[in-house]
């Protein structure tokens, strides 16, 4: 039953208010209904709406409610729900055989604003509707939105402007006059408000307008007829549209911005310039690409004039711009763009006479006859001299006609001009050179001259229809399939999961076919991967892992598990006690190998002796193979072609005869080549590096468990290597505190026995053992055994440089510590002495005598000049000095002992030492004898 007109004028009056405040009523009023009835009392349903839309029902209007909306009939609930329903303009879901688009009710006025109660006449509603169409399709045209254009003025966002500026921000057409907006002025103005003009009601109305058009445009369009939505102007005249079609073909090909060759001209940016100016861009655009001539520049110079004589070049850029697609189509994802005609992008051939056609078909096939006799390769030699930016496809005649000679394809002069008018470029005059290679070379497989010359009797745009493949087209087994993909994801470690979950972000498991077939093409199986999965491969996999709920969609997770059993099995967790196989039962090899099981006993034995005598031969030819190989090998992928095999073991002089080359080829070759890899791995095998782990561990054990090597030159006492340490203190100028105190945290003067090794390795005493242990058990903490006093020994150590607290005690005498030289911390046995005594005087006295220089001969020894010599170097310098002779072994040894040092772990002689007593000795001056 309808609604009475109050209540239909009430509910109207509540739902513009909605709209325009964008409230949904349904939501203010379940907070009164917390049992969601759909029933709240009267006065919760006028608080609601005085809160919600600042509505306050006048006692009428609350009875008006109540006798429509009181289902119940007690006067005291009421029906919010069915109330809600209207406002929110729902449809019934329940209700399938109507349109839900249908069941809307959508208002005409927005705003709250209702326009004059006195209509305009007849005549100027029709104008009003005509002028709306004009607006439209201008705004439609250039992109514009009437809604923004004013949003400036409108602070408040009320959707009304004054006429003033209603008239300063209009947007257009030009052609609209000031009885036009007038009349705009006079439909649209603001009853309420005196002054103000709603512009939100026009831009709406302009909306719909829009789309009233676009619905005539479907229905007069054939149902069968494709739109082609790229072609945005059509024109009256046929001769204008094929002059658009071949402007726009110019454009498309060549990649000119045509903007660019008008917009110097136009500096105001108004779309507009002079006809001179508009024919001059035209030309030296597309004039010579388009072959334009005046006569069809001057049809489009005057499709695009005004009456005061310009032209509009916005609008011709604009269709040309978007030739063969549309603008912002990432916003139009459902629009179909059409493609150029067949042809229509390519470069055809100049027509010529019959008589010429004759010629140049006889020509050509004199070259052809040739070209295929000498088994030429043309292309090549012609791309050489394309150098342009991605290759142009065509050269000069020129070159054209210097490539000819230089194949020895020589042409009679009138013949070769015939051959360049027949393949020169309309647009360039260059040669098309790649379709003149198409005609005389069989074999050449480049652009076809067939397709730019088809006639319109043959020319179809419907696709033929080609039958669905199945999975009885497979020429594989699903346990085959299913292997060749199990061994490609294992070779190359794929992650089976990561090509299929971005497809399924629900984790339902299923995902459509086409999402499928595109993720299995990521993953590798396609012409341009691993392995070219055809239609009938692929139908087989749909059939085994169609989901049984959805027909057009697959279990992809089913099929990863199949797959990723080459890693692991599923749930492993749970049987810790399964047995995993091995990875390499899942290798299989490649695609088109033999059998060799199957062989036949004549094929293994020939192939035996092939293989025998090749290994003899490479092995007493010390031949390096695999390199040679490589060179051919450009892909990295273990195989060559099998002229290339052959090649290869004629240039390694691994001669074989043609039956022996058949077996080779049999054992070795598969679809995608000669695989080299294994041949060699025959030929010349590589012994595998033994498993020495657990050897090497065997060997570390042992030598763990050796006894330890006994100490050299350790120090026996306190004092020996207290003055040891000292001496290195005081040659290297360290502080010892400073690698000490990092273990000491807390400052307490102790550290741990273990850190206290630790800092002396860190200040590289190269200490013993039991030298450390010395150390250890003299400054132990009487607190803690396991603790060091490391203060005290710093302190003992650091007396070298000064005495500590020595501002208590400024009378106290400070004696520095002189380090020892080492040699005289030598003692030789007491019943030595007076031989190494006798020894030395005997040197003394003949250096005395002959005045001998110790010095120089044993500098030149000493290249670092530490003042030491090796003992043999000590011993090579006496004898250079004839005093050798005075000396025996044992009186050699006592010297060495007496003045030997220690440098980097190695005995060596103390020469300065060594010169400075035979001097004393001779009674010389110090270095002066």
């Amino acid at each position: 039953m309808a609604a009475p007109a109050a209540v239909e004028n009430f509910v109207n009056s509540i739902r513009t208010l909605a709209h325009t405040k964008r409230i949904r009523v349904t939501l203010f009023f379940q907070d009164f209904d917390k049992l969601r009835s759909g029933f709240v009392t009267v006065p919760q349903f006028s608080r609601c709406l005085w809160q919600t839309l600042g509505i306050q029902l006048t006692p009428e209007q609350e009875e008006l409610v109540k006798r429509h909306y009181d289902i119940k009939g007690d006067g005291q609930f009421i029906n919010y729900k069915l109330f809600c329903d209207e406002i929110d303009q729902n449809f019934n879901a329940r209700d399938i055989n109507r349109d839900p688009e249908t069941q809307k009710i959508v208002p005409k006025e927005f705003l709250g604003t209702v326009r004059s109660v006195r209509p305009l006449t007849p005549g100027s509603e029709r104008r009003l509707v005509q002028l709306l169409r004009r607006i439209d399709q201008f705004y439609s045209y250039h992109g514009l939105n009437l809604r923004t254009c004013y949003e400036d003025f409108d602070r408040h966002h009320m959707g009304v402007v004054t006429e003033s500026q209603f008239y300063r921000s209009f947007p257009g057409p030009p052609d609209v006059n000031e009885a036009d907006m007038n009349l705009l002025v006079q439909k649209y103005r603001d009853p309420d408000r005196p002054g103000l003009l709603n512009y939100l009601n026009l831009h709406h109305d302009i909306v719909a307008i829009g789309g009233q058009v676009a619905k005539e445009k479907e229905l007069i369009e054939a149902p069968n007829t494709q739109v082609d939505e790229t072609r945005v102007m059509l024109t009256p005249d046929p001769d204008l549209n094929t002059i658009f079609d071949k402007i726009r073909v110019a454009v498309f090909k060549n990649g000119i911005r045509t903007t660019e060759f008008f917009k110097d001209h136009d500096k105001l940016r108004s779309g507009i310039i002079t006809e001179n100016q508009f024919v001059c861009g035209l030309a030296l655009a597309v004039g010579k690409e388009a072959q334009l001539s005046r006569a069809e520049i001057q049809k489009v110079v005057e499709y695009y004039r005004q009456p005061d004589g310009r032209v509009k070049y916005k609008e011709f850029c604009d269709i040309m711009e978007n030739a063969f697609t549309i603008p912002d189509l990432e916003k139009k994802p459902l629009q179909s763009v059409s493609r150029p005609v067949k042809g229509a992008l390519s470069r055809g051939l100049t027509p010529l006479t019959d008589q010429e056609e004759g010629r140049v078909m006889e020509i050509l096939r004199t070259i052809s006859d040739n070209v295929r006799r000498r088994r030429l390769m043309m292309y090549p030699y012609f791309k050489d001299y394309d150098r342009g930016i991605a290759y142009t496809r065509v050269v000069t005649p020129t070159q054209f006609g210097r490539i000819l000679h230089f194949l020895s394809l020589n042409v009679a002069p009138e013949d070769l001009k015939l051959l360049l008018r027949k393949f020169e470029d309309p647009a360039t005059g260059d040669v098309n050179y790649p379709a003149f290679v198409q005609a005389v070379d069989q074999e050449f497989v480049g652009h076809t001259m067939d397709d730019a010359d088809l006639s319109q009797a043959g020319r179809t745009n419907t696709p033929m229809k080609e039958r669905e493949a199945t999975s009885s087209d497979s020429n594989v087994s699903y346990d085959d399939l299913m292997s060749r993909i199990r061994s490609i994801v294992l070779t190359n470690r794929l992650r089976v999961g990561e090509y299929f979950q971005d497809y399924d972000p629900l984790r339902s498991g299923s995902i459509s076919k086409s999402q499928f077939r595109r993720g299995m093409s990521l993953l590798g199986f396609s012409k341009l991967g691993q392995h070219n999965l055809s239609e009938g491969q692929f139908q087989l996999l749909s059939d085994v892992y169609q989901n049984p709920q959805k027909a057009d969609q697959i279990l992809w997770t089913k099929f990863l598990w199949d797959v990723e059993t080459v890693f692991t099995q599923p749930n492993l967790e749970k049987v810790p006690d399964l047995q995993v196989p091995p990875q390499e039962i899942f290798r299989v090899p490649k695609p088109g190998t033999v059998d060799w099981n199957n062989a036949s006993g004549d094929h293994m034995t020939l192939y035996g002796a092939t293989m025998d005598r090749l290994k003899q031969r490479s092995d007493q030819r010390r031949v390096l193979a695999k390199p040679v190989f490589q060179d051919f090998d450009r892909h990295n992928n273990g195989h060559v072609t099998k002229s290339q095999f052959r090649q290869c073991l004629t240039m390694l002089e691994l001669h074989c005869t043609e039956p022996e080359m058949i077996a080779l080829e049999a054992k070795f070759c598969n679809d995608v080549g000669f695989n080299y890899l294994a041949f060699l791995s025959e030929l010349q095998p590589i012994e595998q590096p033994k498993f020495m782990y657990e050897k090497r561990l065997e060997e570390i054990r042992q030598t763990n468990v050796r006894k330890t090597l006994p100490e050299l030159n350790a120090q026996k006492d306190f004092e020996s290597l207290l003055l040891k340490i000292k001496t290195k203190v005081s040659r290297e100028r360290m502080r010892v505190l400073e690698f000490m105190r990092d273990y000491d945290k807390l400052r307490s003067g102790r550290m741990l026995k273990t850190s206290f090794r630790r800092a002396l390795d860190l200040c590289r005493f190269e200490l013993r053992e039991s030298e450390v242990s010395i150390l250890e058990d003299r400054y132990e903490s009487y607190q803690d055994p396991e603790y060091v006093e490391y203060l005290k020994f710093c302190d003992e150590v650091e007396s070298i440089f000064t005495t500590k607290e020595l501002e208590k005690r400024p009378l106290e005498d400070v004696v520095q510590f002189k380090p020892p030289e080492e040699w005289e911390l030598n003692k030789l046995p007491a019943d030595q002495e007076n031989r190494f005594t006798a020894c030395m005087d005997r040197l003394s006295e003949k250096v005395r005598k002959h005045q001998m220089q110790l010095f120089p001969l044993f500098e030149d020894y000493d290249r670092v000049h530490n003042g030491t010599v090796s003992r043999s170097q000590f011993r090579r310098v006496l004898t250079e000095l004839e005093l050798g002779s005075l000396l025996s072994q044992q009186d050699f040894e006592l010297l060495w002992q007496q003045f030997d040092v220690k440098i980097g772990g190695k005995d060596d002689v103390n020469y300065i030492a060594f010169c400075d007593m035979i001097y004393k000795l001779a009674n010389f001056e110090p270095r002066k004898p």
